[in-house]
């Protein structure tokens, strides 16, 4: 009994040794990414912008009283999902600006099955691991 007592002492001491060992000054912090430029939208841009979050506001409130996943959703769900998804396709955004709107879309329209995959084939994922440029 004692011997199983010592070895766990020893066990404990040999833990607290371990997590004190080391890093006595300040803890070193992994090298960041440069912080990138915000792009700098035209006024047709953020007009096209104002839009696509109006339509998500819309989206939020059409979905509010609704409490269960359906595949095709509410018939005006589908159609403000198109009307959003045209209002982002008339004008050329930003890689990050659009993937951002469409996230947020995303969010608005969760219990619609199909307004969701629509939405999902649009995001510009592919894009920008092509190497896209960001604020074109």
């Amino acid at each position: 009994m004692a011997r199983l007592f010592v070895s766990g002492v020893l066990a404990v001491v040999a833990c607290l040794l371990a997590a004190g060992c080391g890093g006595g000054g300040e803890a070193r912090k992994a090298p960041s990414a440069p912080a990138a430029k915000e792009c700098r939208l035209t006024v047709a841009q953020k007009r096209a912008v104002a839009r696509a979050q109006a339509d998500i506001r819309r989206l939020r409130r059409i979905q509010a009283p609704l409490h269960t996943f359906s595949q095709r959703g509410t018939p005006a769900q589908e159609r403000v999902t198109g009307q959003f998804l045209a209002d982002l396709t008339r004008i050329r955004l930003p890689i990050d600006t659009r993937a951002k709107l469409i996230h947020l879309a995303k969010a608005a329209v969760g219990l619609c099955g199909l307004c969701f995959q629509g939405l999902e084939a649009e995001e510009p994922v592919v894009s920008g691991h092509l190497g896209e440029r960001r604020c074109s």
